[in-house]
């Protein structure tokens, strides 16, 4: 793919976990190291590519295999707060050549995620990534309906202040290219880390992006 579309790109909106850093398999790690902890029977046919860009309540539905009280629900979140904690100070890493891709970009960018703005900004500020401001970050996990839904995407082009068909989504999921697409955005790109975070199966036919190293040229062939 030698060009993003006809439109030439003015901003870019990334998703965070699974585009600027690869956690998507440690969220769903952590999920079934909270189930095992808990004696909990879970679906093993599930894979975290199943779950990539859900919000936890979701991911617990399609693992659990009986309904749990609310007792249950309260050990199992802490459990996983506890799990998720450990396992991203050991083992979460930042997508290859996000750091080079943002010190060469010049366009404005924004970050949607469901993630919380605190997780985020604490991410970020760990990896010595400087280049969002605060407002730059817009999370879905408080006032803002999560993805699916488009509140994040519609308050990030209304920030922008820049026509819709010249802003660039970068995503990971279904999920994510739902929102976006249901905000209007028309240019959007599914990261996959060269492939390895790609499903079997994908309900959104978008451009494929495998790494960051490639993205600056598909900007300049446009």
């Amino acid at each position: 793919m030698n060009s993003l579309n006809k439109n030439k790109i003015l901003a870019i909106i990334f998703d965070f976990d699974g585009v600027i850093v690869n956690s998507e398999p440690l969220w769903f790690k952590a999920a079934k190291l909270s189930l095992i902890e808990m004696n909990l029977k879970y679906n093993d046919k599930i894979t975290y590519k199943n779950t990539i860009g859900m919000i936890s309540e979701n991911v617990w539905k399609i693992l659990l295999k009986s309904d749990l009280d609310t007792n249950q629900k309260k050990k199992l979140n802490l459990i996983y707060r506890l799990k998720l904690h450990l396992l991203f100070d050991k083992e979460l890493k930042l997508t290859t050549g996000i750091i080079s891709f943002l010190k060469k970009n010049e366009l404005p960018i924004k970050i949607v995620s469901n993630a919380s703005k605190k997780y985020i900004n604490e991410t970020l500020n760990r990896f010595n990534i400087k280049n969002f401001r605060k407002k730059d970050i817009i999370s879905c996990s408080g006032k803002l309906n999560p993805k699916p839904m488009p509140d994040g995407y519609l308050k990030a082009v209304n920030d922008l202040n820049v026509p819709i068909n010249n802003i660039l989504v970068i995503e990971d999921s279904d999920v994510g290219i739902e929102a976006a697409k249901s905000a209007k955005i028309k240019t959007i790109i599914r990261y996959t880390h060269n492939n390895e975070n790609l499903p079997s199966q994908t309900k959104y036919q978008v451009p494929i992006l495998m790494s960051f190293n490639y993205l600056k040229k598909m900007l300049l062939d446009e």
